[in-house]
C-alpha cells in the first residue's frame, strides 16, 4: 500500500513538472514571443508594429528592459523627445548599468534639453560602465567639450561654438547624421560623352522638351538587404560625390554601390537620412561631376512639362516625359508633385527635371492602386535637408578643429539653406578661428540680417569687434543688444563686464 502510495506521489509530481515546464515552453512551440516579433518588426524598420508587439510584451513582463530600450529608439526617431526619455528612464529603473540607455539619455539632455549637468552625468555612467565600448572615444571628447575651462572670452565653456539660440548643438531635426564625410582624396572620372540635345515626343497636351540624353549626374544604386538584391535611383548634388537618393532604397542595405551612365561604379558611403522626408545623403569617392541644381522658384504650375530619370528595374539611366498634374499636395506630412511621368520600382531617388534641367522633386513613388500618378519630394523639402545635414557634417568638422573641411560643408549648407542664421553664425565662428577677420564679420553679419533677435551672432559680433577689430564702440553695442536679448544667459554677468570695460575704453 505504502509503495503505491509512494508511486502515486512520484506520477503526480512528475506530471506537476512537466506541466510547470511545458507552460514555459508553449510560446516557443506556437511561434515567436511579442518581444521577438517586435524585435523583427524593428530591424524591418516599421515602427508602428514593432512599437505594438513591444507593449504588448510589457503587458506581461512591465520590466523587459529589451522592449522598454527600443520603445525609446523608436520614440526618439521619431522625435518625441520626452516619450524617449521616459522609456529610457524606466530601463535605468530596472537596470542601473544599462550602458546604451545612459548614452542614449545622455545624448538627448546634450542636444535636445540642453541640459549639461545630466548629460555629464549620463555620459561618465556610460563610459565607467564600457570603457571599451567603440563610441568610447567619441564620448570622452564630448565630456571634454561639455567640462572644458574657457581658453578665451571668445569660446563658450560646453563646447568651441556658439551653436544653437544657447550655444548648444543643434542636430538637424529633418535628418539623422550617420557619419561624417571622409573628405579623402578621390579619383576624377574620365571625361564622359558631351551631351546631346533630343527633343522627346510629346503625347496629347504635352509640350515637347529639349532634354539632354546624357546625364552624367544621375546613379543607379544597388545594395542587399539579408539575402534580397534593392535598386535605387540618385543623382549628384556636390563636388566632392555627394549624391541625393530615397533613404528607404539605402538605409538598411548593405555593399551600396552607384553606377554612373559611363558604367564606372563606385561604392557608396551612407552619411545622412530623413525617414520623415525618405532623403538620404550619400558620397562616393569620385570628383569632377557637375552637380545638378535643384529648383529654388516656387511649385511650378500645373501642365509645365517635366522629365524624370531613373533607373526602373535596373534598367540603366532610363528617362521618361510627363506633366506637373496636380498642384503641390500634402501627403503623409511630405510637400509633395503630382505628375504623371512613368514610374516604376527603383526609380525612386531620381531628378524630376524642367525644361531647363533643374530638379523641381526627388521621386518618391506612385500609388499602388492608381495608374499614371506618380509622387516627387518637393527640391524645397530637399533643400532643407541638406542645408541642415551639412550644418551638421561643418560643425563636427569644426568641433574636431578641421576647419577647412568645416567651412566647406558650412558653405554647402549656405548654398541649399540661404535662409539659415545658425549656418551663417557657425560660418563666422570657423572663419573667426581661422583669423578671417573679414569673412567672419561678413557671415555673423549675414547671420544678424536674416535673424536680428538671434543673440548668439551678437555675442559673437562682439568679440570680434574686442578682440580682433578692435572697434570698442561696436563690441559695445552688440554685447549690449546680447545682453537685452538673452539677460539670463550663464553668460550674462561676464558680459557685462566686457560691456562696461568697453564702454570706458571709447
Amino acid at each position: 500500500m505504502r509503495k503505491i502510495v509512494l508511486n502515486s506521489v512520484f506520477i503526480l509530481g512528475s506530471l506537476l513538472l512537466l506541466t510547470g515546464c511545458f507552460r514555459r515552453v508553449a510560446p516557443e512551440g506556437f511561434g515567436p514571443t511579442d518581444l521577438e516579433q517586435g524585435l523583427i518588426a524593428y530591424d524591418q524598420g516599421e515602427w508602428e508594429s514593432a512599437m505594438k508587439y513591444f507593449d504588448n510584451a510589457l503587458q506581461h513582463n512591465p520590466d523587459d528592459t529589451e522592449a522598454l530600450f527600443k520603445r525609446g529608439v523608436i520614440f526618439q526617431r521619431l522625435n518625441n523627445v520626452d516619450k524617449a526619455l521616459k522609456s529610457y528612464q524606466q530601463v535605468l529603473r530596472v537596470d542601473r548599468k544599462h550602458a546604451k540607455a545612459h548614452y542614449n539619455i545622455a545624448n538627448l539632455y546634450s542636444f535636445e534639453k540642453g541640459n549639461t549637468v545630466q548629460a555629464v552625468f549620463h555620459y561618465r555612467k556610460f563610459l565607467s560602465l564600457s570603457p571599451g565600448h567603440p563610441r568610447a572615444k567619441e564620448v570622452r571628447k564630448k565630456l571634454a567639450d561639455l567640462t572644458q575651462v574657457p581658453g578665451d572670452k571668445g569660446l563658450k565653456h560646453r563646447n568651441t561654438m556658439r551653436l544653437g539660440k544657447r550655444g548648444r548643438p543643434v542636430p538637424p531635426p529633418a535628418g539623422e547624421l550617420i557619419q561624417p564625410p571622409t573628405f579623402a582624396a578621390a579619383p576624377v572620372p574620365p571625361p564622359m560623352k558631351q551631351s546631346v540635345e533630343m527633343p522627346l515626343p510629346s503625347s496629347g497636351p504635352k509640350a515637347p522638351l529639349n532634354m539632354k540624353t546624357d546625364f552624367p549626374q544621375v546613379v543607379c544604386l544597388t545594395g542587399t538587404v539579408g539575402e534580397k538584391r534593392v535598386e535605387g535611383s540618385g543623382f549628384v548634388i556636390g563636388g566632392r560625390g555627394y549624391i541625393l537618393a530615397s533613404s528607404h532604397q539605402v538605409e538598411r542595405a548593405t555593399r551600396l554601390m552607384a553606377r554612373f551612365q559611363d558604367g564606372s561604379s563606385y561604392p557608396a558611403t551612407l552619411l545622412s537620412v530623413s525617414e520623415a522626408l525618405d532623403l538620404a545623403l550619400l558620397q562616393v569617392p569620385v570628383q569632377g561631376i557637375a552637380p545638378l541644381v535643384l529648383d529654388l522658384k516656387p511649385s511650378p504650375p500645373v501642365g509645365e512639362p517635366v522629365v524624370a530619370v531613373g533607373c526602373p528595374f535596373g534598367l540603366n539611366h532610363s528617362t521618361t516625359q510627363g506633366i506637373i498634374s496636380a498642384p503641390e499636395r500634402n501627403l503623409n506630412g511630405k510637400p509633395l508633385l503630382q505628375t504623371d511621368v512613368a514610374i516604376n520600382p527603383g526609380s525612386s531617388g531620381g531628378p524630376l527635371l524642367n525644361a531647363n534641367g533643374e530638379v523641381l522633386g526627388v521621386i518618391v513613388g506612385v500609388l499602388p492602386e492608381a495608374k499614371g500618378i506618380a509622387f516627387a519630394l518637393t527640391s524645397r523639402k530637399a533643400r532643407h535637408f541638406l542645408g541642415e545635414t551639412f550644418l551638421q557634417i561643418g560643425t563636427l568638422f569644426a568641433d574636431a578643429k578641421r576647419y577647412e573641411e568645416a567651412a566647406e560643408a558650412l558653405s554647402m549648407s549656405a548654398q541649399f539653406w540661404p535662409n539659415s542664421p545658425r549656418t551663417f553664425n557657425n560660418l563666422g565662428e570657423v572663419f573667426r578661428r581661422t583669423r578671417q577677420f573679414e569673412k567672419a564679420k561678413g557671415a555673423y553679419d549675414k547671420a544678424v540680417s536674416l535673424d536680428p533677435q538671434y543673440a548668439d551672432a551678437h555675442y559673437n559680433l562682439g568679440i570680434l569687434y574686442d578682440n580682433h577689430l578692435r572697434d570698442r564702440g561696436k563690441a559695445a553695442n552688440h554685447y549690449r543688444k546680447y545682453l537685452d536679448l538673452d539677460p539670463k544667459s550663464p553668460d550674462a554677468a561676464e558680459v557685462g563686464q566686457w560691456l562696461t570695460a568697453a564702454e570706458a575704453a571709447r
